[in-house]
């Protein structure tokens, strides 16, 4: 359910307010206004001329007069709230925080009681109001902006962010604000990445700022690789060396510790992000939030017998902690403890059952124990409790591929990829389009997988694995022979050691006819492969036949015979080359 102007405007205005108490471009549409009526003016203050002293005394006796009239209406409400005239006290905040709008308390206050009240144009108009004085503080710039951008009038919220970094460019408020905003912009088809770059330097340019500046900031430039992944080998570093330098400050603030450990958690960094909750558990002992963040933390670490020692600790005090559950079923997944992982997920979605998440992660461990059957009764009661989705859609092919129907599988996947187009665009990526080139060819629908796999690398150039695949296809086939060199010296670019890509080269000789060199890329190929590969070992076998040499093709044959669950399609050729020795 979408959120309503009101909701979101209480939602993030009243965060704005409590952030506050608690201490921590573009030219505005002339047709604007603000909701009173009145015209906005927030508009970048002129630069001021230095006043002489007559201009200061008057200036001073102004702030005088103002502060007065804000503490005389201040004391009629405190009054009227002691009377219970809330309506009364509430128009006499009004007044004390029009009189002063510099007095930060007590707007921000009067913003607070308004918002209880969910009396948002008022909000709105007090704000405007408050911030035409040129010595408003930032915080009343930067709640401003929220609640234009809420109200969809980004250009206005746009300049009252930038107004909030102008006066304050040491606090971390205004380039939050502002990100919000550009965020705004481009779920409306806006490209402000760029944008985003430029302000996030500007923050990182900032001499000597306070921790709590640079753990947001830190925080900001990881949400930003979230936006624009080409940018994390050069931010990654940077938002580590924030928050290193934050940590190494021994910060006692929950808060505080908490966003370290999630700005460690956003950049992969597992060791210092279970060391940050830690801390945080001991700032708050026996919390189960935390307790349950410590064990995630750990076990993504790598920590997986710690990890489960606090997991059972917080079922043993909790049984109906079906998180807990859910993170014992992935260590038991990780450790390839597959019925037991389908048990966790089992009891996780008895205690939630309104997690279809869980269902799907059930499936997973099903198909990973080759229960197609168990798996496929699983998806069918998500399918019943919840609406049709991407996921089922996935995991139908994936059970289909399990159970090798792959023409099912495929049409499951293509029915993924038309729900993925019309709801969750970002579901049609490079792994998608993958899986079904893969699914396609093993259809035997060859074309259909030359479009995928090509769609696949259209969306990620360097993805080798997609890139082998198609090369070895037409391999295969005896097809495109150049192009697939072409497609399989790209992947072994990209992995230069790597074993399958190693054997398509030499296969993609062996179709050329160059059998001695096809030999040479074949057992470097088998170097590089720790275990048996039977493809290896059969083409090896079927390289050495060709050659004449029939005791080393045997050799190789019967070692790919014996490896055990193996495509049929491969075993099959085993037995059909070593028909052919003599």
């Amino acid at each position: 359910m979408k959120m309503t102007f009101r909701n979101q405007f209480m939602v993030f205005a009243g965060s704005l307010v409590l952030a506050a108490c608690a201490g921590p471009g573009a030219e505005p549409n002339k047709e604007s206004a603000d909701l009173t009526g009145e015209q906005p003016v927030i508009a970048p203050p002129p630069p001021e001329a230095k006043p002489g002293p007559e201009a200061e005394r008057i200036a001073e006796d102004a702030t005088i007069e103002r502060r007065i009239r804000s503490m005389a209406h201040y004391a009629a409400a405190t009054a009227a709230m002691e009377r219970g005239q809330r309506a009364e006290a509430l128009e006499e905040f009004e007044q004390a925080a029009l009189a002063d709008p510099t007095n930060e308390k007590i707007v921000l206050e009067v913003v607070r009681m308004l918002l209880a009240q969910k009396q948002f144009d008022k909000v709105l108009a007090l704000l405007v109001k408050a911030t035409i004085n040129p010595n408003a503080p930032a915080k009343m710039h930067a709640l401003l902006a929220v609640a234009y951008s809420q109200k969809g009038k980004l250009d206005l919220a746009r300049i009252a962010a930038e107004n909030a970094i102008r006066k304050a460019p040491r606090s971390i408020l205004g380039y939050k604000t502002l990100v919000q905003v550009y965020e705004k912009e481009m779920k409306g088809g806006a490209k402000r990445l760029p944008q985003i770059r430029k302000l996030l330097d500007k923050a990182f340019a900032q001499k000597k700022p306070p921790i709590a500046f640079q753990v947001e900031l830190a925080l900001m430039a990881a949400g930003y690789i979230g936006l624009d992944n080409t940018a994390a080998k050069e931010f990654q570093p940077r938002i580590r060396k924030l928050l290193d330098a934050a940590w190494a400050s021994k910060p006692t603030i929950p808060i505080m510790i908490e966003q370290i450990g999630r700005g460690y958690r956003m950049i992969e960094a597992r060791e210092e992000a279970a060391a940050a909750t830690e801390a945080l558990l001991k700032a708050l002992p026996g919390n189960p939030a935390v307790l349950m963040q410590l064990a995630q933390d750990l076990i993504l670490a790598g920590k997986l017998k710690e990890g489960r020692i606090h997991l059972e600790a917080i079922l043993k005090k909790n049984p109906r902690a079906w998180r807990a559950h859910q993170l014992l079923a992935a260590v038991a997944m990780d450790e390839d403890e597959f019925a037991t992982a389908a048990k966790h997920y089992r009891e996780a979605i008895k205690l939630n059952p309104r997690i279809e998440q869980l269902y799907f992660d059930l499936v997973s461990a099903l198909l990973s124990d080759e229960k197609a059957d168990e798996a496929q009764k699983v998806l069918g009661l998500a399918k019943r409790k919840f609406k049709p989705n991407f996921l089922q859609a996935y995991f139908a092919a994936m059970i289909s591929l399990e159970k090798r129907d792959f023409n099912q599988a495929l049409d499951d996947l293509r029915r993924a990829e038309t729900i993925a187009r019309n709801a969750d665009p970002t579901r049609l990526n490079h792994i998608l389009y993958f899986q079904m080139g893969t699914t396609a060819e093993r259809a035997g629908k060859f074309k259909e997988a030359e479009k995928y796999f090509r769609q696949s690398i259209g969306k990620k150039p360097d993805y080798a694995t997609a890139l082998n695949y198609l090369g070895y296809m037409w391999a295969d086939r005896g097809e495109n022979l150049d192009e697939a060199i072409e497609l399989i010296d790209r992947a072994l670019k990209e992995s230069p050691d790597n074993g399958a890509y190693l054997d398509s080269r030499a296969w993609e000789l062996f179709k050329q006819g160059k059998i001695k060199q096809a030999l040479e890329w074949q057992l470097k190929a088998l170097k590089q492969t720790e275990e048996g590969d039977a493809e290896i070992f059969l083409h090896l076998g079927e390289m050495y036949l060709k050659l004449k040499q029939p005791k080393a093709a045997r050799e190789y044959l019967d070692k790919a015979a014996a490896i055990k669950d193996i495509e049929p399609d491969v075993k099959a050729r085993i037995q059909a080359v070593l028909k052919q020795l003599p």
